[in-house]
């Protein structure tokens, strides 16, 4: 159970890591660039998250996991893998906002509160309140994509 949130959180601290990168490299559009940079500390904050579920007594808290390493291990790659290439290759306002939401619809179906059979009701709630968070984004980069890239006419 413990390697489990490790890896959430990784893939919670390296999608951190690919927002900031996608803000640094979005410097001449202020409103695209503070979009990136909420989403960054949300990020950031989901893994703070994680990381207190990790340190929970387990065996009162949680029941099991219901996703595979391999899954998110898979998924933890292929998050640091397009970091590398934020860093070696900027992406255009358009790249960077396509990335981010195909990101966030997968990482929706691995989300801690998808992932994990609860015990703990309240917990089971906090971590629900995440998933809605990282549906807020893909509603919210959609939005923002739709609005600039196609226009009503």
């Amino acid at each position: 159970m413990q390697e489990f949130f490790d890896i959430c959180a990784e893939i919670e601290s390296t999608m951190c890591l690919i927002y900031r990168r996608m803000a640094h490299a979005m410097r001449g559009n202020e409103k695209l660039q503070e979009l990136m940079l909420q989403l960054a500390k949300d990020e950031a904050d989901h893994a703070n998250q994680v990381r207190y579920a990790r340190v929970l007594p387990q065996s009162e808290s949680f029941a099991g996991v219901k996703i595979g390493k391999s899954r998110l291990e898979l998924l933890l790659l292929k998050a640091q893998s397009l970091l590398r290439d934020l860093e070696n290759d900027p992406p255009t306002e358009k790249q960077a906002l396509l990335k981010a939401i195909e990101l966030e619809e997968e990482f929706i179906g691995v989300h801690v509160c998808t992932a994990v059979e609860f015990k703990d009701e309240k917990l089971k709630e906090r971590f629900r309140m995440l998933a809605r968070d990282d549906e807020k984004h893909v509603g919210t980069l959609r939005n923002y994509f739709n609005e600039v890239y196609c226009p009503a006419t």
